[in-house]
C-alpha cells in the first residue's frame, strides 16, 4: 500500500508532528521543552481533524479549521505564558497567587484546561446538526427501528 500526500496528509503531518516531539524529548533543555509543548498543541489540532476527516471532505474543513484555530491560540497562550513564568522565576521561590492559585497552577486552570474545554463543548452541538449528523441520517436511523424493519436492520 503506497502512502498518497492527497489521502493521506493528515496522518503523515501527526507522523511528523510526533518526530518532532521525540527529538524535543531527546534535545531536552529549554528549546526541547518549548518545543515539545508547542508540538503538543499541533497533535491536539491534528487530531481533532482526524477525527472529523470523513464528515470535513463532505462539507468543508473551515468550521473545523476555525475551532482548532481558536483552541490552539488558547493553548499557545497559555504554554506562552507558563514559559515566561518559569524562566522569570524558575526556582519558584517567590510565589504570586492569582484566582487563589500559584501563576502556574492558575494559567494551568483558567487557560489549558477549561477555554479550550469550553470552546470545545460549544463548537460541537453547533457543528453536530449542520456537519456531522444529518436530518435526513437521523430519519434514516429512526426507520431502521420502525415497523418494516427487520431482525438483521434491512427491509
Amino acid at each position: 500500500m503506497a502512502i498518497q500526500w492527497q489521502r493521506d496528509k493528515t496522518v503523515i503531518g501527526a507522523l511528523v508532528v510526533l518526530v518532532v516531539m521525540l527529538v524535543a524529548m531527546l534535545a531536552g533543555g529549554p528549546t526541547g521543552q518549548i518545543l515539545f509543548s508547542y508540538a503538543t498543541i499541533a497533535i491536539f489540532g491534528i487530531y481533532i481533524l482526524l477525527g472529523v476527516e470523513g464528515t470535513a471532505k463532505r462539507h468543508s474543513y473551515r468550521p473545523f479549521l476555525a475551532v482548532v484555530g481558536v483552541v490552539a491560540l488558547i493553548l499557545g497562550v497559555g504554554f506562552a505564558l507558563l514559559w515566561h513564568f518559569h524562566f522569570a522565576n524558575p526556582s519558584y521561590t517567590d510565589p504570586v497567587y492569582w484566582l487563589g492559585f500559584p501563576r502556574a497552577t492558575s494559567v494551568l486552570v483558567y487557560v489549558l484546561w477549561m477555554p479550550p474545554a469550553l470552546v470545545l463543548m460549544f463548537a460541537y452541538p453547533y457543528l453536530f446538526e449542520k456537519y456531522i449528523w444529518s436530518a435526513e441520517e437521523a430519519e434514516e436511523f429512526r426507520q431502521m427501528d420502525g415497523p418494516d424493519a427487520t431482525e438483521g436492520g434491512e427491509p
